[in-house]
């Protein structure tokens, strides 16, 4: 046998092995992403109602217009823009308006599309500012794929990549969550020991780190609030009644 003839077999037989492996990974994580489906009762932008407004705020061009005029976003402010001012109006007294008998699940699958890609993007920046993508996953499970289905609908790619590998990261780690998540609910046991419960699962997603490497900054926080704003501006009539 030619030595280019045994180049050649070991080459695709190489090649065979990657696309072996890749497709194993595949198959598996589908299996993961299965099981773990399973396990929650997950939201979705694309489930429930999709246009039609059941509980919003009326149209208020007044408000709108002296919006116009107070914010800028050539003078950014993180704590104080436009965005926050749109969660007040037309998130907010959402919730007032759906009764204190509605479950969580309920509310959330009669918002319309755009109200639940706020409702998702909401519950994701909370969290996350609050104590990382970890917490975000320990608190908020139910929340886990809307968010990523939320970034995609915004166009936010890079977001969106990113924190992909933060969900499947924790998809790989269901089972340890679950049983963190006992611990931690579990009153009879000391707090130290549910804090560490919680605390553990932070090596479990690795890929956060590059996440909130940026997610903090200001230079971001403008572009995600500004993303959706422009969102909220073009989808108005979805927001509010008119």
């Amino acid at each position: 046998m030619t030595t280019f003839r045994v180049v050649k077999i070991s080459f695709a037989f190489i090649v065979f092995c990657v696309f072996a492996y890749n497709r194993i990974k595949k198959e598996k994580q589908k299996r993961l992403e299965e099981k773990f489906k399973r396990e929650f009762d997950f939201y979705s932008i694309y489930d429930g109602n999709q246009t039609e407004l059941i509980y919003a705020p009326q149209y208020d061009s007044e408000w709108l217009e002296a919006l116009d005029k107070k914010y800028s976003w050539e003078n950014f402010d993180s704590y104080d823009n436009r965005f926050w001012e749109y969660m007040y109006r037309l998130f907010d007294t959402l919730t007032e308006m759906s009764g204190k008998d509605e479950s969580e699940e309920e509310f959330f699958n009669k918002l319309n599309k755009p109200q639940k890609v706020f409702h998702s993007l909401l519950a994701f920046t909370g969290d996350v500012d609050n104590g990382g993508v970890n917490q975000f996953f320990f608190n908020k499970p139910e929340f886990a794929f809307s968010v990523l289905e939320a970034f995609d609908e915004l166009k936010l790619n890079k977001l969106k990549n990113d924190y992909e590998k933060c969900l499947n990261e924790f998809i790989g780690a269901s089972d340890s969550y679950l049983k963190r998540k006992e611990v931690f609910n579990d009153i009879s046991i000391n707090w130290d020991q549910r804090w560490d419960a919680f605390k553990s699962g932070e090596n479990e997603i690795k890929s956060a780190d590059i996440l909130e490497d940026y997610f903090y900054t200001d230079e971001f926080k403008k572009e995600l609030y500004k993303t959706f704003v422009d969102y909220a501006d073009k989808n108005i009539s979805l927001f509010m009644w008119k």
